[in-house]
């Protein structure tokens, strides 16, 4: 089998897996342990709570983006349909959406269109998707400036993500791990075209020490995609052939660092704004997350089934539920906007506050998080 072929059977097995199997870490994300300090008297009214928040130049209405999750399949199909469900959503609610990996588009253009959403939602903040090892000095076809405009320009996005996905293709059976040499070409791809780069995980989260490159390389944007989530060992496991593949990627199901403890590394050492994705399933946990100091929560799993049916309103339900948790949350604490939410006070125990403790100066970090 041709190997553009292999990647959209590879895009429809992800689909299947996530729609019909448990795939999610059997650790949680860690925000058990951060606790925001309830308020008797929170001297605002509710209504008052105002959710707009600005990214990447940008203002959108609710602090929450649908995370890139798929395409690569040909029009009509469950890619196609999956990502014009979530971006029509996006648009009515003036969020912003992401596309799943674009890797299928370049070695088949023909489904470009499964990315294609401009018709759908002409107004959404779209960004593109290409993956961290093309860019590898060793990689089979290594992709270049050339490639990432492509992403971008055939889609009309108004971004690009490059996915950084180690674990998930160390475990893969086909995957690719030729890694050496991408913070050099994403420090070209920055220095050479005139869209918003974003860094993002895929389930394991980000260091310090990694956003620390990323800042000073250029990148605007870091989407940590923590551990407690989706894990994309898992549903490799489920797409493992053989006894040694599905024992590999088992051992690693939960490997990575907490989507709590990565935004707080990266919330210190860095500027950047942050997008905080990695199981994130409720409002209260979005807005521990939004206190901690990221500029956006992400989210996939969740909306993905009533897109796959192409159910724009569901989907839309899901996040306005999620929108009125936050809300709900800001008010109990007394914080009429997502920056003075970044100001209320915060318990941090347990194993995060452990973690944090040997990583940045903790006390500092929660005077300062602003």
């Amino acid at each position: 089998m041709e190997e553009g072929h292999r990647t959209i059977l590879r895009k429809f097995e992800h689909i299947e897996h996530c729609l019909k199997r448990n795939v999610e870490a059997h650790v949680s994300n860690g925000f058990e342990d951060i606790f925001l300090i309830h308020s008797s008297l929170p001297e605002i009214d509710k209504d008052e709570v105002d959710l707009s928040v600005e990214f990447l130049g940008r203002k959108f209405d609710y602090p929450i983006m649908i995370t890139g999750m798929t395409g690569g399949t040909r029009k009509g199909e469950i890619a196609w349909k999956i990502n014009r469900t979530l971006a029509q959503a996006a648009e009515e609610l003036n969020i912003p959406f992401g596309v799943g990996s674009q890797r299928a588009m370049i070695e088949n253009p023909e489904t470009w269109e499964s990315y294609y959403v401009r018709d759908v939602a002409p107004n959404v903040f779209l960004v593109g998707n290409l993956g961290a090892p093309q860019f590898g000095k060793n990689a089979k076809r290594r992709y270049g400036i050339r490639e990432v405009l492509y992403a971008i320009e055939k889609i009309e996005a108004d971004a690009i993500a490059i996915h950084m996905n180690p674990l998930q293709e160390s475990v893969q059976p086909e995957g690719d791990t030729t890694f050496s040499g991408v913070l050099e070409a994403l420090a070209e791809i920055k220095a050479n075209i005139d869209y918003p780069v974003i860094a993002k995980e895929t389930g394991a989260g980000v260091s310090r020490e990694v956003a620390v490159k990323l800042e000073s390389i250029g990148i605007d944007a870091i989407d940590i995609s923590g551990l407690g989530g989706t894990s994309w060992s898992g549903v490799e496991y489920y797409r493992a052939k053989d006894e040694f593949g599905k024992m590999l990627a088992l051992r690693f199901w939960d490997w990575g660092i907490k989507t709590a403890i990565s935004l707080a590394e990266v919330r210190y050492w860095t500027s950047l704004p942050i997008i905080a994705s990695g199981g994130m399933r409720d409002g209260i946990t979005m807005a521990k997350a939004l206190a901690l100091g990221a500029t956006l929560v992400g989210v996939a799993l969740p909306v993905l089934k009533p897109a796959a049916k192409g159910d724009v309103e569901g989907v839309k339900k899901v996040i306005i539920g999620y929108a009125e948790e936050i809300k709900n949350a800001m008010f109990l604490v007394g914080a009429k906007t997502i920056e003075d939410l970044r100001r209320v006070p915060i318990v941090i125990v347990g194993f995060v506050r452990e973690w944090l403790e040997q990583r940045i100066n903790l006390n500092e970090f929660l005077s300062s998080r602003f």
